[in-house]
This record gives structure tokens, C-alpha cells and sequence, in this order.
């Protein structure tokens, strides 16, 4: 017999004294029929049927993870007409789309966008003195909502240093004897940072923070990225603090 399809109706022949066997290709979770002329079993993927009495119908409904199935249970009658077995349909296999290639594109969009709108920081008055550790910010690229900035850190001391989460601060000049907006795309070294005045600061959110290496060797070098949770406009202060008091101020 062909095997029944979810939704629709499969009449099932059935006799006196004789079982017939609905199988499933999963579970069925719970089986009810409409008269109780008929003895329904049900037991992992099978469900069994008996009919008790002559002359009787029914409906049957049959469910499972896949669905539910609808049968109508005939009279019972001649053996050689009932139907022992039938076979349900197995589940369809629920297929993943393929979506590497739009993950690809869209990366590929996100990463052509992020490096032509990289704003290029200058550090030229950024000296790596020695017996201290240096950092410089290379790049900064803003959206709506976020501002990543891309530094390095040149480790010039004699002893290691361990390249942990920063906190970023937005510093407010008070009194600056230097127009901020000629500064645009500076980081700031500590002559120019006193020409701000007197400075308050507000905490950044900082979202996420990521470096080449965690530890930086005596005359070693690493690079990093960190993400504020918020756009910025220009002109802007911004002061990175890493451990050790060591402080990179640039002018966004």
C-alpha cells in the first residue's frame, strides 16, 4: 500500500482477531481515535490497531514530531483484504542553507567599508623613550554607534608587560590655548595634552578589546584593538590608560 502523507486521510482495512501495524519513522507522541469499538495501542514508533467488534468505523489521528496523520479505521472484514502493516512516511531531513557565501560577502563588505573609512592617526610627536613603554594609535574608524581604535605597544622597559583591557576616557579641555580642531586625526604628546588646560573626563563604554599577545617582552612589540560603544564626532579627546599608567590622548 502507499504510504499515507501527513495531512491526509489513509483508510485502513482491518479484521476480527487480527492486528494491524501503523509504522512510524520517529516517536509518536499520542494517538486518539473516535470509538472505542477499536483497540489502539501505541508503543515507540508503531501504533497497533484491533478492531473488538463487527460492523464499526472510525477515525484515527496519530501524531509525531513530524506531524499528524489521519486514518479512517473500516469495518472489519475479510482477512485477506485488511491491510497488516503500513508504513508511514519518514520525516524529512531539514536541510541547513548553505549561507558561507553570504557570510563571505558580507564580511567581505564590512572589512572593504572598515578600511576605507579608517582614519589614519598621526604620532609623530610620540617619542619611544627608552625604559618606558610607548603606545600609538594607528588607525580609528568610526560608525554610528562605535568607534574602533587600532593601537601599538612598543615595550622599551626592561621588564615585561602585560597588554590588559584599557579604560578609555572622553577628556572635556577646559580652558585650551590650542584650537582641538587642528589637532583632528593627533595623537597628543604631554606638552600638547597640557595645552588642553584643565581637564575633566567621562568614562567610554568599552565593548570589546583584543591584542596580538597578551605579555610584550623588553623591546618587543604588539598590536591591538579595542571598541568603544559609541560614535564620536570631531573634534574629540580621547585618552586610552593601560596599566602602569601608560596613556595614549588623541584627538579623533
Amino acid at each position: 500500500m502507499s504510504q499515507p502523507e501527513v495531512g491526509a486521510v489513509t483508510h485502513v482495512h482491518t479484521a476480527l482477531d487480527h492486528l494491524t501495524v501503523l509504522e512510524f519513522g520517529q516517536p509518536v507522541t499520542m494517538a486518539a481515535t473516535g470509538s472505542a469499538a477499536f483497540l489502539i495501542e501505541r508503543h515507540e514508533n508503531k501504533v497497533f490497531v484491533k478492531p473488538l467488534k463487527a460492523g464499526a468505523s472510525t477515525n484515527l489521528f496519530v501524531w509525531t514530531a513530524s506531524g499528524r496523520f489521519s486514518y479512517e479505521l473500516e469495518p472489519a472484514g475479510e482477512v485477506t483484504n485488511m491491510n497488516s502493516v503500513i508504513d508511514s512516511p519518514a520525516p524529512k531531513p531539514q536541510t541547513t542553507p548553505d549561507t558561507s557565501g553570504q557570510l563571505e560577502h558580507v564580511a567581505d563588505m564590512v572589512l572593504t567599508r572598515a578600511f576605507l573609512g579608517a582614519e589614519k592617526i598621526t604620532s609623530d610627536r610620540i617619542k619611544a623613550e627608552k625604559n618606558h613603554v610607548t603606545v600609538r594609535v594607528e588607525q580609528v574608524f568610526r560608525t554610528a554607534s562605535s568607534t574602533y581604535i587600532h593601537y601599538s605597544i612598543l615595550n622599551r622597559s626592561k621588564l615585561p608587560f602585560r597588554v590588559s583591557a584599557p579604560a578609555v576616557y572622553e577628556l572635556h579641555a577646559g580652558a585650551p590655548s590650542v584650537s582641538l580642531p587642528s589637532l583632528e586625526h593627533t595623537q597628543l604628546d604631554r606638552r600638547m595634552l597640557g595645552k588642553l588646560g584643565g581637564v575633566t573626563q567621562t568614562l567610554l563604554p568599552l565593548a570589546h578589546t583584543e591584542s596580538m599577545s597578551q605579555d610584550v617582552a623588553s623591546e618587543g612589540e604588539t598590536r591591538g584593538v579595542l571598541v568603544v560603544r559609541r560614535g564620536l564626532c570631531s573634534p574629540t579627546v580621547v585618552q586610552l590608560v593601560f596599566d602602569g599608567d601608560v596613556k595614549a590622548t588623541i584627538v579623533l
